[in-house]
This record gives C-alpha cells, sequence and structure tokens, in this order.
C-alpha cells in the first residue's frame, strides 16, 4: 500500500510540474454526455473524514468494520468458507487495520453500504461460488492469479442480496497500466472492466502522457463504453456519466472507495 500511495504523491508532483488546467483525460464515450465533480474530504488524517462530490455524500469513514455492524440493510451475516462472502474480509483484516467502511448518499433516496480491505489475497475468495470476483473475472477477461496487493470492495445498494464485488491489482495497474484490466462485477451478466488511465488533458483539448504510470482508472461498461472515472491525483475529481440514477449511483460508490483506498492503515 505504502508503495501505491507514494507512486501517487509521485504522480501529483509530476503533473503540478506541468502547471495549472490538467485534468484526467478520459475516452471520448465519457467526454460526451458526463458530469465532473471535484472531490472534498480526501486528504487528511482519517478523523471522522468524509467524502463527497457532486450530490453524493458519505457518512463518517472508518478503517474497520464488524460483523452486524452494518446499519442500513442489517449485512454481515456471512460466513469465511461458505458461498455468501458478505463478511470475508472482516476476520483477518480487520484486526491488521486493513479495511474501511463508509455508506454513501444521494441525498434522495439512494443509500449503499460499502466494506473495502487492502493488500487483500485473491486466495481468500477462492471458495467455490461463481459468484466470487476471482471467478467472474477468469470467466469474462481470463485473468486471475494470487496476487496479495489486491483492493477488494463489496458494495451493497439496496438492490438484491449479491453484492457488486470489485477488485484492482495495485501491482498490476501500476506495472503495465497499458494492459491491466479491474473488474467492477455483481455476477457474470452484470459487470463494468477497469481500465487504468495514464494520460492528462490540457484545457485545450490537447491529451498528453505524463509518464507517470496510473493516474486514475475508467469505468466501461460491458458493451466497453466508458460510463465513468475517476483521477486519484491530488485532492481527487470524478467523472460520472448521464446514466440512470442507480447506475450513477453504482459507480459512485466505487469511485468513492477507489479515493479513500490510500486511507486505510496498516
Amino acid at each position: 500500500m505504502k508503495t501505491i500511495i507514494a507512486t501517487f504523491a509521485a504522480t501529483a508532483i509530476t503533473i503540478s510540474s506541468f502547471g495549472q488546467g490538467f485534468k484526467l483525460s478520459v475516452s471520448e464515450d465519457l467526454k460526451k454526455a458526463h458530469d465532473e465533480y471535484k472531490v472534498k474530504g480526501r486528504q487528511g488524517i482519517l478523523i471522522k473524514q468524509k467524502l463527497s462530490f457532486g450530490e453524493f455524500n458519505s457518512s463518517v469513514v472508518k478503517r474497520s468494520w464488524t460483523k452486524g455492524g452494518s446499519s442500513y440493510f442489517g449485512l454481515g451475516t456471512g460466513i469465511p468458507g461458505k458461498s455468501d462472502h458478505t463478511n470475508i474480509i472482516s476476520v483477518e483484516y480487520v484486526n491488521r487495520k486493513q479495511t474501511v467502511f463508509f455508506n454513501l448518499s444521494d441525498g434522495k433516496d439512494l443509500k449503499s453500504e460499502v466494506f473495502g480491505a487492502s493488500k487483500f489475497k485473491s486466495k481468500d475468495l477462492e471458495l467455490g461460488n461463481p459468484n466470487n470476483i476471482v471467478n467472474i473475472a477468469m470467466n469474462l477477461l481470463g485473468v486471475g492469479g494470487k496476487s496479495e496487493s489486491n483492493y477488494y470492495v463489496q458494495i451493497y445498494t439496496g438492490s438484491g442480496t449479491q453484492p457488486w464485488q470489485m477488485l484492482i491489482n495495485n501491482q498490476a495497474a501500476q506495472a503495465q497500466p497499458n494492459k491491466y484490466t479491474g473488474l467492477l462485477a455483481q455476477d457474470k451478466d452484470n459487470y463494468y472492466t477497469i481500465a487504468p488511465v495514464t494520460k492528462i488533458e490540457k484545457k485545450s483539448g490537447k491529451v498528453m502522457n505524463t509518464l507517470a504510470g496510473t493516474l486514475g482508472f475508467e469505468f466501461r461498461n460491458s458493451k466497453g463504453v466508458a460510463v465513468a472515472a475517476v483521477s486519484l491525483v491530488d485532492n481527487g475529481m470524478v467523472f460520472i456519466g448521464h446514466g440512470d440514477a442507480a447506475e450513477r449511483f453504482l459507480l459512485a460508490n466505487a469511485c468513492a472507495a477507489l479515493l479513500l483506498q490510500e486511507a486505510i492503515d496498516e
């Protein structure tokens, strides 16, 4: 984790050296119809930290979570080793303070619960459930492996019992950003691929390479169309397409989880 944070810090310095007026360069699909939000609350020590961008606001972010501690949907009843992975990240990772928990709201009717774990071992999800993120990734992308540099996230939006799961291999995303693909999925039929973004764009529209590795991530639907992106440089910025409210909310949760990854203590 420290290596990843140091990389993003170096990236921020590199971009600052170009001067003002730069932002993450997103795909043309997303440029055509999207909202751009500056992020508030990302920087600083994680004490009563709240994240906000656009209409989306988080609860106070917590470094860890425990069984039965969910506030909206009564979750947290899963048992490691069973097909329900709800609590798979609560046993080893909470004790090591490698987890983060927050709620997100759109200020209206949509609310969520989000659980994340840093330095997550992919083997901890290889339990035979066809809907775990490792198996879905193997089926959809043909990728897998035994990495221990994963960031694993569960997102509950209240639309069904099966959570959305996100898996990012930080080491691969930094080492081979042009080849790596992460995944946000509920099952093999409902998913988004996640591509590292390595370019910035000037106010004039000119796109530039920074040679600083991954600057953020872009979410693409099952048809390959970019629908959201998140910049992890400095305070952060979120780009969300003009989709329906439920999709926008899901993607906002995923972006928030990525923005908070560096807040997890080791």
